[in-house]
Parts: C-alpha cells; structure tokens; sequence
C-alpha cells in the first residue's frame, strides 16, 4: 500500500493528466464510440485485430498473413468514429508511456 506521500503525488499526476488535451480527446472519442453500437463493434474488431498483429513473431511480419491484417485494419479505420477513436488512443497512450518513462528514468532500477 502507498504512503500518504505517494499517494497525493500519484493523485496530482492522476489529475494533471486528466488535464491534458489528449485525456480529454480520448474520452470524448470514447463517447461518440460508445452512442455508436457499429462503432463500438469495429473498436472490439480493432482491439481483436491489434492483438493478432502484436502475436506474429517479428520475421513474419512481411508475410501476406500481415498483409491481409493491414487491409482489414484499414477497412475498419474507414469509419470515422473508429479512425478519430484510434488516433486519440494512440496520442493518450503515447502520452501515458512518457509519463511512465519519466518516472522511470529517474530512478535507478539496474541490477
């Protein structure tokens, strides 16, 4: 369990973060996505689909399997919900490893 120290700073980080234009374009993507039952079936599609590229091995990456996945992402992206959804979950996640590897990078976790 976190210290009351850790805590508050973990809280200010959790809240600054809910301050960025990033937190705020993915939850209001998030909305639009949720109203929109297709939509929110070509997001649970995209995530299948996500999970099937990150599987292949990296010297299969340039096989027609991959190939066919990229067309299929493609053809899921062509809805704009899906699209404008995926791009800000990308900008927030990039955000959220940068926090992350900020905290990281200061302390000292080598062996």
């Amino acid at each position: 369990m976190l210290d009351e120290k850790l805590t508050k700073a973990a809280n200010a980080v959790t809240e600054a973060i809910r301050d960025t234009q990033e937190y705020k374009d993915f939850e209001q993507q998030k909305k639009i996505v949720r109203n929109d039952p297709e939509a929110t079936r070509l997001v649970e599609r995209l995530r299948e689909l996500q999970a099937r590229l990150m599987d292949i091995p990296e010297d299969e990456r340039n096989s027609d399997y991959v190939y066919s996945l990229q067309d299929e992402y493609e053809e899921i992206t062509e809805n704009t919900s899906v699209y404008e959804y995926s791009r800000a979950e990308a900008c927030y996640m990039t955000m959220i490893q940068e926090v992350l590897g900020t905290v990281i990078e200061d302390l000292d976790i080598d062996i």
